[in-house]
């Protein structure tokens, strides 16, 4: 009977868990979303921003990383402009 108790108090404080993480990502989206539409002017999304990829780490997801495990350079395109000399 304790240990039936015991169980059905872990799966609600877990589930209690999960609907909080839930809420703060939901929340998190709204607000930067809101943000990056105009409604918030003067927030920045920064901090926002880092509670929600927390929020995302909590759940296994992070950015796409190239498989190589290096970042690619972007290419830089010159003009054919020839410099005159002074």
């Amino acid at each position: 009977m304790a240990e039936e108790e015991s169980q059905s108090s872990k799966r609600s404080f877990e589930l209690l868990g999960e609907v909080v993480k839930v809420s703060v990502l939901a929340w998190s989206a709204a607000l930067l979303t809101l943000s990056y539409m105009g409604y918030f002017q003067k927030m920045d999304p920064t901090f926002i921003a880092s509670i929600f990829s927390g929020s995302l780490a909590g759940y296994g997801i992070s950015r796409a990383v190239d498989t190589n495990g290096k970042q690619k350079k972007p290419k830089i395109e010159e003009d054919n402009i020839t410099k005159s000399k002074p």
